[in-house]
């Protein structure tokens, strides 16, 4: 073997360098770390990867698209060093070691297009100690807005999607625009609730992410400012540690246009957070949360690692990791890939 220097970090170069061809990322081995330079893969020092990961989810992942994304990397001086790729959850995965962390890359990943997801952060949590995630419900657990539904098909949608619309930019008091959208549903009949409790369009990845965790004794909890009925459908379909929503006055099988107890928001989410690390003796390293909309991103700040799935602008720009082009399996192809980082000692 021969030794070079590649942006002043060392990699080893052996006899079966790996031109980076149609079937390059097939002939990498199995547990060993590449990085790329001048279309050809060298395996790499380990230990002089450091400062953070890099993680592509892909329909498909070839040398094309491996380099387009090296070359972002490069653009920041962040050398990468990449594990052969693998399937999870229908989609193709690879991640990367890199030697530095740098947040205009991480920023510029987010907007990558061409249906990938990339996601560039300083640390993963690990499956192979207990943690803890918390999600939102409406457009992240589930796909749609469950105040905007009911809206729908009591007469009164259009009015309420704008509220929605305004609040999770972040341009509305959450709590105020809640209590405004809800008292535009007086007279509501119960039976709306049940109908749209029964079919509830689960977010694509969403159950392979919680079979994954509570395979791996994570909690798995939903804090939403969405409503009770629906977020215990799911605690009762998906065996849930805990969850926290709004619940709606009604009189008669009627909605009277009023709310019961406390609004969930965004600080009631932070503190279910800190409750469920507390209760179960969780580190924060070990806690995620996910989220779609502006009232997320104080939870999203407080966890391990945060992310933004499928997000408004605001949401998209600040969040430490976005999903844009999947659903939740995203996320679970993040976990499985530091997993078998980890489970070949790298």
């Amino acid at each position: 073997m021969l030794t070079i220097y590649s942006q002043n970090l060392e990699i080893i170069m052996s006899e079966n360098k790996i031109s980076l061809t149609a079937q390059a990322l097939d002939a990498m081995e199995d547990a060993a770390l590449y990085t790329l330079s001048n279309d050809t893969l060298f395996k790499a020092n380990p230990s002089l990867f450091q400062g953070g990961f890099l993680v592509i989810i892909s329909h498909k992942i070839c040398g094309e698209l491996l380099k387009k994304i090296d070359v972002i990397a490069q653009k920041y001086q962040v050398q990468c060093a990449y594990l052969k790729p693998f399937t999870f959850c229908g989609n193709e995965v690879m991640i990367a070691k890199t030697a530095s962390f740098n947040q205009e890359l991480n920023q510029e990943l987010k907007e990558y297009q061409d249906k990938v997801d990339i996601v560039h952060v300083k640390d993963i949590p690990s499956l192979q100690q207990e943690g803890v995630i918390l999600l939102d419900m409406d457009s992240t657990c589930i796909q749609i807005e469950c105040i905007d539904e009911i809206a729908r098909a009591y007469g009164v949608g259009e009015e309420i999607a704008r509220i929605t619309s305004e609040a999770m930019h972040g341009k509305l008091d959450f709590k105020t625009s809640l209590r405004k959208r809800v008292s535009m549903l007086k007279g509501a009949p119960v039976q709306i609730l049940e109908d749209l409790r029964n079919n509830l369009p689960i977010m694509p990845g969403f159950k392979e992410l919680v079979a994954l965790l509570q395979s791996h004794n994570w909690k798995v909890a939903i804090a939403s400012g969405g409503f009770m009925p629906f977020v215990n459908k799911l605690k009762e379909d998906f065996n849930l540690t805990l969850v926290r929503a709004n619940t709606f006055e009604i009189v008669d099988n009627h909605l009277t246009g009023g709310l019961i107890g406390d609004i969930v928001d965004s600080t009631v989410k932070v503190a279910t957070l800190q409750e469920l690390c507390t209760t179960y003796n969780i580190p924060k390293a070990q806690s995620i949360a996910i989220g779609d909309g502006a009232n997320d991103l104080p939870m999203i700040f407080e966890s391990g690692l945060g992310f933004a799935i499928h997000a408004k602008p605001i949401v998209r720009a600040k969040a430490p990791a976005t999903i844009n082009n999947f659903g939740l399996d995203a996320a679970a192809c993040i976990l499985e890939a530091k997993d078998r980082l980890e489970q070949i000692g790298l």
